[in-house]
């Protein structure tokens, strides 16, 4: 009978500690899942869902692979410190607008967008990241009125908003940040004007 009740408490500690294993493998999946570089991927992913022409292909890798959202992997993206910091996009034609999920990049430094054919209104969550310094939009077909929040957005350095449709009034502090932003990088973009093409569009092709 004892070595019988043994065999039993042996099954039963057995089985408490898979238990225990599993609800652990269970947890660590959960953290996986909601960890910052996974949840910038998924907000990431939401914008190309917005993209709806892109000719050169510049997004084929931005995608899940075997499970795995790794956006640090991905054209145009750049990390530190396994956070999402530069969403460069620059020259690539991209049709296509932008949405809140930018909101979701609380890290990002840098945004730029220049020389595509996005439209629409510039997000508001975009005025509410307080680590960006450098938000570059310019040939583009953005319109309506500008975020407000930008006013509160002390890290702002570089602000390129140049041909656009009409983007409304700005506050004094941005309007001083957009004309000595155009005025810095003027020269190199009468430059670079002359040998990259623009894909400013009047719009989506249909």
């Amino acid at each position: 009978m004892y070595g019988l009740w043994g065999f039993e408490r042996l099954k039963l500690k057995m089985m408490v500690v898979m238990l225990l294993m599993l609800v652990l493998s269970l947890f660590e999946q959960n953290m996986s899942f909601s960890s910052p570089l996974n949840s910038e991927g998924l907000a990431l992913l939401r914008f190309k869902q917005r993209v709806v022409s892109d000719p050169f292909s510049a997004l084929s890798n931005w995608k899940e692979i075997d499970g795995e959202i790794d956006p640090c992997s991905w054209f145009g993206v750049e990390c530190s410190d396994e956070k999402v910091v530069i969403l460069n996009l620059k020259d690539l034609c991209l049709v296509g607008n932008l949405g809140p999920e930018f909101g979701k990049l609380e890290n990002l430094k840098s945004i730029i967008l220049r020389n595509n054919s996005f439209s629409g209104s510039i997000p508001q969550e975009i005025g509410e990241l307080k680590e960006l310094e450098l938000l570059d939009l310019g040939f583009n077909n953005f319109s309506g009125p500008f975020p407000s929040d930008f006013g509160n957005n002390f890290s702002l350095t570089t602000l390129l908003l140049d041909n656009n449709e009409f983007l409304g009034n700005l506050a004094p502090e941005i309007y001083e940040v957009k004309m000595l932003s155009e005025f810095q990088v003027d020269e190199n973009r009468l430059t670079d004007a002359a040998t990259i093409p623009s894909c400013k569009t009047s719009g989506f092709p249909w």
